[in-house]
């Protein structure tokens, strides 16, 4: 069955690479010429939709299997909740007009929420849904209904073996930075629908004890709404709907190769845009390390690189990289590697108490090897599993942009508070972060999905280039829930003379009960973006509410937003360009599970 699994995704990644490329193909053509590729050699109307529909149905036709033909069927374990919110929200500015031209509305909402979990032996899966709806949004007297979906699902088929995961999400999202955040309260001017799916199966075999690996394949489907698509004051190019592959494989020696430890790593990503030029990214690397005692052992490494996109600049850091190089590890607690090549990096690995872990890595890269994936300090930070890592193999790989570069991953558990800071760099576009950052439950009322806050808040068709610094606090002192996060982050927009874009943002959450059932949450967020080297924008939003649990299924919540902007934007990141605005917001919501 693994071989049968293996076949499939090598056949699903021929036939919607060739049928993609068809389609892109015809319509470069005259139109009387379009119709003379016949089935089965292309696809002439294949489109975005209909991979997407193509998708859903191989991902429906396996969760059935899971769920009905599986001996394990009887054990799976669904939870379903139901609520229905009701809000009434009065705004003094509700189209975010400049000073003077303001104009105060009410609207008002009524939102179904379902949330479904599943659980068995062999699959879970998680989907949460709100339809919200809305009447009076930005002031236009009319109803608007606004689809908002997140859902997750992993099946297994082989335990240990194989697996299928699913990820598919609805929601809206920023087209230009009027808003940190995307908002449907003042309208769909600001934002659009951004429809994601993907399926990722996965092969992990066990070869006795020579070697272990991992292969997966990641397909998945990005498309928008006309707004992210059609706008003409801005230098960058609007984003396009999107159909991404990427081929992962990883083959590690296993226990028999004790003198002698390899592994062998390949990567191919591959993005095919509606319009403008595709982007493709493959990486091949080979590692080899040889252990001389306990503490020491040297290593060598290479690979190939290519990268093919559109860019304005016309250089390109195609070709091979080597590293050799030694690692020194006294004791778990300490390690420090060196790799000295066209790509060349230092790693150093602390980890003086179990509840504290610390990675540095300074790199100076030829040949970038970062595209489109996280960097090592990102998936150090990610969990505090990863991050407590040993040693032997943190920090290892020196992976990142090309240039000099580098990269920190800090985290530390207190009795009462969690500590992480991240420094990374990567290369990517902005379909792969709308794809990639997704969150399932909103963190204050746990009723529908939240609006993920991008802080890169342009949807263009750039490849991007980018180095952020965060920092997040979590504190615990009593009954009360203290968390504050900063950014600082750095776009390069290869595509477009390379305009950057500097992104500078503090955000928090307090949440006291203070009285029975009751509860009181603040929640400051200030950002600040410079574009070109001229600080272009400032943004500070307040929010403060009350929480309120009045029966075991009826809570209501009142919260007052105060939102200022001051901008000097023109045209080179700002779609529909505004001085500056104030608006004043309350919002009563009543919630009733059911």
């Amino acid at each position: 069955m693994a071989m049968a699994m293996v076949m499939a995704m090598v056949i699903m990644r021929i036939r919607f690479s060739y049928s993609l490329r068809c389609t892109y193909k015809q319509n470069s053509l005259p139109s009387n010429m379009k119709l003379q590729l016949k089935a089965p050699f292309c696809i002439p109307y294949c489109n975005f939709i209909s991979v997407a529909l193509v998708f859903r149905l191989i991902f429906t036709t396996a969760n059935l299997y899971i769920v009905f033909f599986s001996h394990q069927a009887h054990a799976i374990s669904w939870t379903l909740n139901k609520t229905i919110q009701a809000q009434e929200i009065y705004s003094d500015n509700i189209a975010l007009a400049p000073s003077g031209s303001q104009q105060g509305a009410f609207v008002e909402a009524i939102n179904p929420v379902v949330m479904i979990t599943g659980q068995s032996p062999l699959s879970n899966m998680n989907l949460n849904y709100r339809m919200q709806n809305l009447y009076n949004a930005g002031g236009n007297n009319s109803l608007n209904t606004y689809n908002q979906l997140q859902s997750s699902s992993r099946s297994t088929f082989i335990p240990n073996t194989l697996f299928l995961n699913s990820t598919s999400s609805i929601s809206q999202q920023n087209i230009n930075n009027n808003q940190i955040g995307a908002s449907n309260i003042n309208g769909s001017s600001n934002s659009s629908n951004v429809y994601t799916f993907g399926l990722t199966p996965i092969w992990t075999p066990y070869i006795s004890n020579y070697a272990n690996g991992s292969f997966q394949v990641n397909a998945n489907t990005m498309a928008t709404s006309s707004n992210a698509s059609s706008f003409s004051n801005s230098t960058l190019t609007p984003i396009s709907n999107t159909f991404n592959l990427a081929e992962t494989m990883r083959l590690n020696s296993g226990t028999y190769f004790q003198r002698v430890r390899w592994n062998l790593a390949f990567n191919n990503n591959e993005s095919y845009v509606a319009t403008g030029k595709n982007v493709s990214y493959q990486n091949s690397s080979a590692r080899i390390s040889i252990p001389f005692n306990a503490y020491f052992n040297v290593f060598t490494q290479g690979g190939y690189s290519s990268t093919s996109y559109q860019s304005s600049t016309g250089t390109s850091n195609n070709g091979a990289y080597y590293t050799a190089g030694g690692q020194w590890q006294p004791s778990q607690i300490f390690s420090l590697t060196v790799g000295a090549g066209n790509n060349s990096y230092a790693t150093v690995f602390i980890s003086p108490m179990p509840r504290l872990t610390w990675t540095t890595t300074y790199s100076d890269n030829s040949i970038g090897t970062s595209f489109g994936q996280s960097s090592t300090a990102t998936s150090m930070a990610s969990t505090k599993t990863s991050a407590s890592n040993t040693a032997a193999t943190s920090g290892i790989g020196g992976s990142g942009n090309s240039g000099q570069n580098w990269q920190t991953a800090l985290h530390y558990q207190a009795a009462r508070s969690t500590w992480s800071l991240t420094h990374i760099n990567t290369t990517t576009t902005s379909q792969q972060i709308l794809a990639q950052n997704q969150q399932l439950v909103n963190p204050v009322t746990n009723l529908g999905p939240n609006q993920y806050i991008i802080n890169n808040p342009i949807l263009t068709n750039n490849v991007i280039v980018s180095t952020a610094w965060n920092l997040s606090v979590s504190f615990n002192p009593g009954k009360s829930t203290v968390t504050l996060n900063a950014y600082d982050q750095d776009y390069t927009y290869l595509n477009s003379n390379k305009n950057n874009q500097k992104v500078i943002g503090v955000s928090g959450n307090w949440s006291w009960p203070f009285a029975s059932k009751t509860s009181l949450y603040l929640r400051p967020t200030w950002q600040t973006i410079t574009n070109q080297g001229t600080a272009n924008s400032e943004y500070y939003r307040a929010t403060v509410g009350l929480n309120r649990t009045i029966t075991p299924t009826l809570n209501g919540i009142l919260e007052f937003q105060h939102m200022n902007k001051s901008s000097n934007m023109s045209t080179i990141n700002e779609l529909s360009p505004i001085s500056g605005y104030q608006e004043n917001r309350v919002t009563a919501t009543l919630s009733m599970r059911f």
